[in-house]
């Protein structure tokens, strides 16, 4: 069981039966429970901490420890550890703040025994991080949403129900008590819509167990880190191999048709000038990705600048987006244009996974045709 702050107030529990994974709003009582929590964290020892406040500088914490000693353990450790926060920028939330962040806290809970049936145990809050994540792809087209992260893990970590849980007190400080003094200064922040955990619900009914476990795999894939480029080409390509293409197909034509058709609805209108040249830019974006990828795959990556000077020849966009790359870790020809590649192929992924959740019938059709 995990918990999470979001944007917006949850209306009803949303079940997802299919893959045992429930989101929920907290119970008065629940809520209660913290708020008293918070008292004892803070409200009782609000004068000490204050008083430490001005009388130590910041890095007096060792100092202001030793002069506690006739504080328990815990209390001790908690006037420090506010100490700390105050005086490295965060502030103290008001009791107003801190009523509308447990409104807008939701508990996600799992049922073990049904996630064990796509994956083992210590993947369940990678693949619930995935999840999370995944509403960066939903909410938005072919601009990003910068609000989303690309990994949750960091905060799936803990359970503000549980008094018993080590670190409790230290965890209730962090996600409750305080926030940094910027706009997004909470840690369990996350951007959320109720919209997007219906479509999820939605989702997830119209699959089967193998149709689950395709595309669990899928994000798994699109959510790892890759410290070289190359992988991410290699990954963004079979992503969508995996889910569009049947393996008794000829696999370069299909990804270039089925993954030209999603890309080209995915664009927004306002990006669609001439709808003919949109197509066929659409068409050689996809062969030249699918080019290097192949080229990377069988070990043949001296040829990525021939297949480079080819397609830039054959269309006029591919090289000014090569020559337009600006990023400092990109300052050879190649580096550019692996870069280009990668984010083709990863923008038909975001198309590819988008259509699957919004529509998923048409994933089964192109798959299967």
């Amino acid at each position: 069981m995990f918990n999470i702050i979001v944007n917006f107030e949850l209306k009803k529990t949303i079940r997802i039966k299919k893959i045992g994974l429930t989101f929920r709003k907290l119970t008065q009582g629940e809520k209660n429970i913290i708020k008293e929590q918070i008292d004892n964290v803070y409200k009782k020892n609000k004068k000490v901490i204050d008083q430490a406040v001005k009388t130590y500088k910041e890095d007096e914490h060792l100092k202001l420890s030793m002069n506690l000693l006739s504080y328990d353990e815990v209390t001790r450790g908690i006037i420090v550890f506010c100490f700390m926060l105050i005086k490295k920028g965060f502030s103290i939330n008001s009791k107003t703040k801190i009523d509308k962040m447990l409104n807008r806290t939701i508990i996600i809970s799992y049922d073990l025994k049904i996630m064990e049936e796509y994956i083992n145990k210590e993947s369940i809050n990678k693949m619930i991080s995935n999840i999370l994540s995944l509403y960066g792809i939903y909410s938005k087209n072919i601009e990003f949403n910068y609000k989303v992260r690309s990994d949750y893990e960091y905060i799936l970590s803990n359970n503000i129900l549980n008094i018993k849980e080590k670190d409790y007190f230290i965890n209730l400080i962090l996600d409750m008590l305080v926030s940094y003094k910027s706009k997004d200064g909470i840690r369990k922040n996350v951007e959320l819509s109720e919209d997007y955990l219906l479509q999820l619900k939605t989702f997830f009914e119209q699959l089967d167990k193998n149709e689950i476990r395709r595309f669990f795999t899928a994000i798994d894939m699109i959510y790892s880190k890759h410290n070289l480029i190359q992988n991410s080409i290699i990954n963004n390509v079979t992503i969508i191999e995996s889910i569009l293409i049947s393996e008794d197909r000829e696999i370069k034509r299909n990804f270039v048709l089925k993954a030209g058709i999603l890309l080209n609805s995915y664009i927004d209108k306002n990006y669609k000038k001439n709808t003919k040249q949109t197509n066929k830019f659409t068409k050689d974006c996809l062969e030249y990705a699918y080019d290097i990828r192949s080229s990377i795959v069988h070990g043949n990556q001296e040829k990525i600048l021939n297949i480079v000077d080819t397609y830039c020849k054959k269309n006029k966009y591919i090289n000014e987006l090569i020559n337009s790359c600006k990023d400092e870790k990109y300052n050879t020809r190649k580096d550019k244009a692996l870069n280009v590649a990668s984010s083709i192929s990863y923008l038909a992924v975001r198309a590819t996974i988008k259509c699957w959740l919004e529509k998923p019938s048409i994933i089964n059709y192109l798959k299967e045709n």
